[in-house]
């Protein structure tokens, strides 16, 4: 799960409205390498999103506010770089180009995949 030394830290920000959610997650990826900030409403993102600038993002697809497309739009132009991860239980639209692990989900699940991503996202850099 953590990067090659040298490497920048990675900006997490994990946006779901169920707090174990945050919570578990926030553990799992708790490493060196990583800055995790997490948030469970729209409102609290896109104050984050005035501030900082986020490697990976990763949201449940459904959120009482707004839906994992309307997190999409903001990051195009307040974060464009960043990549999105979504997590649900639910069914997601069939055209979603998305990263998407499915809940209920292992905790290897999710450090390998956020692994993997940021990887990529080194790559093309």
């Amino acid at each position: 799960m953590p990067l090659q030394k040298g490497s920048d830290i990675k900006r997490i920000c994990i946006l779901d409205d169920n707090p174990l959610i945050l919570v578990t997650l926030k553990r799992a990826l708790n490493a060196p390498d990583y800055e995790i900030f997490s948030v469970s409403d729209r409102e609290e993102f896109v104050k984050l999103l005035e501030k900082y600038s986020f490697d990976l993002v990763i949201t449940d697809y459904y959120l009482k506010d707004s839906t994992a497309e309307d997190i999409r739009d903001m990051l195009v132009k307040k974060s464009p770089g960043a990549l999105l991860m979504i997590i649900s239980g639910k069914p997601l639209p069939d055209n979603l180009k998305m990263p998407y692990i499915k809940k209920p989900f292992s905790i290897n699940e999710i450090r390998e995949k956020v692994a993997e991503l940021l990887s990529e996202k080194e790559d093309e850099s």
